[in-house]
């Protein structure tokens, strides 16, 4: 059994195991995997079980990150309502993720030639780190975090 042109070149000595990693650990793979995970999750889960934010348990204040993984699920539940309340930003999380699964998705497929390996996995990953995204994602969150901490503490805003 042999194996594509160019894959065994691409990872010396990985055989077939580089061939597969490279499409299992594409961000467009992972995305699908995380969105559908989410939305087969009980939505029970948003309003049971105990905090595992270490921030959290440590100060009893929430991070700038608590509720968001219960208001991606409310999301993927198709309820943006509850999807708000848990985290305002949960909205352009699911959107930015599944952007970037179908450009990575598109380039991967559009990429293909007979006998070339495929893009690397990071490629889309490495672009967006470049650029000043990561920057403007983080002061979002640290302003959004800031209007909901004074909502927190004086109880109108539950985590």
């Amino acid at each position: 059994m042999s194996t594509p042109a160019g894959a065994a070149s691409a990872r010396p000595g990985y055989g077939w195991v580089w061939p597969v990693a490279s499409v299992l650990l594409r961000p467009a793979t992972l995305v699908t995997f995380g969105l559908v995970v989410g939305a087969l999750l009980p939505m029970s889960l948003l309003t049971t079980g105990v905090s595992f934010c270490p921030f959290k348990v440590a100060t009893g204040l929430p991070c700038p990150g608590c509720g968001m993984t219960r208001a991606a699920i409310a999301l993927l539940h198709g309820d943006p309502a509850t999807s708000l309340f848990f985290h305002p930003l949960a909205v352009p999380l699911v959107a930015a993720a599944v952007v970037i699964g179908l450009v990575d998705g598109w380039y991967w497929w559009r990429s293909r030639k007979p006998g070339a390996p495929p893009a690397p996995p990071s490629w889309l990953i490495e672009r967006v780190m470049l650029s000043p995204a990561p920057w403007v994602a983080i002061a979002v969150l640290v302003v959004v975090w800031l209007v909901r901490l004074p909502l927190f503490v004086l109880g109108n805003w539950v985590y």
